[in-house]
């Protein structure tokens, strides 16, 4: 690959690296999953991690086991070589988003419990009112949306 591709595709995994930060993913362990979905062999040892990311080993050894542990990615040891290796599981994607709307459900569960605790109380129930609707709104749209999602590429 070229210079100016490598050094694209590094500003993007900083880019992927900061969008998952918000989602609560160590910055680390964004940096990781977004190389590990365009590295080339698809397969990479922390050691490998580490000097491609310029982490330290013990930051991309904590990271990949709350990576592994989430289910994003996945370990691999092989007989006659002594490092495990890393690779992203495509499959638990959906899955990672699936907990991502079930959060959102139960969101609307908790503004649900807490109106039915501010019933006859309407001016300190307002804001509340309006994180429920907006949650009730999710929690009845999003199901329908998520069984339309197109099957993964093969």
């Amino acid at each position: 690959m070229s210079v100016g591709r490598e050094t694209r595709l590094s500003a993007w995994i900083e880019r992927f690296a900061a969008h998952f930060a918000e989602e609560g993913i160590p910055l680390i362990g964004g940096r990781i999953l977004g190389y590990l979905l365009v590295c080339q062999p698809v397969e990479r040892t922390a050691a490998e991690l580490s000097q491609e990311l310029e982490a330290s080993s013990g930051s991309i050894s904590t990271n990949l086991k709350y990576l592994v542990n989430v289910g994003l990615v996945t370990k691999r040891t092989r007989r006659g070589r002594q490092a495990a290796e890393y690779r992203i599981n495509e499959k638990a994607w959906s899955g990672f988003v699936q907990r991502k709307l079930d959060a959102i459900a139960s969101v609307q569960v908790l503004t649900e419990d807490g109106m039915r605790l501010l019933s006859g109380d309407p001016e300190r129930a307002m804001r509340l009112r309006t994180v429920d609707h907006l949650y009730g709104w999710l929690s009845a749209e999003l199901p329908a949306l998520w069984e339309r999602r197109p099957a993964s590429p093969k």
